[in-house]
């Protein structure tokens, strides 16, 4: 399956302390991606949390250019990175 490479770099992204806004920009500036569904999607695969928990997502994007910014997006999804983290 595609999606598990990306999963599995996402965890390893986050074992490594990154942010969740680095990790998402890899998922919109390193790969490409555009569709905010399967950005939630692989974002709650990676850290077992649901949809419903992710949606915050569709108000981010990495130009900055939408409601959220890296520092509001951080503070949202750090709590499910760290937990991971554990």
């Amino acid at each position: 399956m595609e999606n598990e490479h990306i999963i599995e770099h996402i965890r390893s992204m986050a074992k490594k302390q990154s942010k969740p806004s680095e990790i998402l920009r890899y998922l919109t500036v390193d790969l490409e991606m555009t569709d905010q569904v399967n950005i939630m999607k692989c974002f709650s695969e990676a850290f077992n949390v649901t949809l419903g928990e992710v949606t915050m997502i569709a108000a981010w994007w990495h130009e900055g250019s939408v409601e959220l910014n890296d520092n509001d997006i951080d503070a949202y999804l750090m709590p499910m990175v760290e937990n991971f983290q554990q």
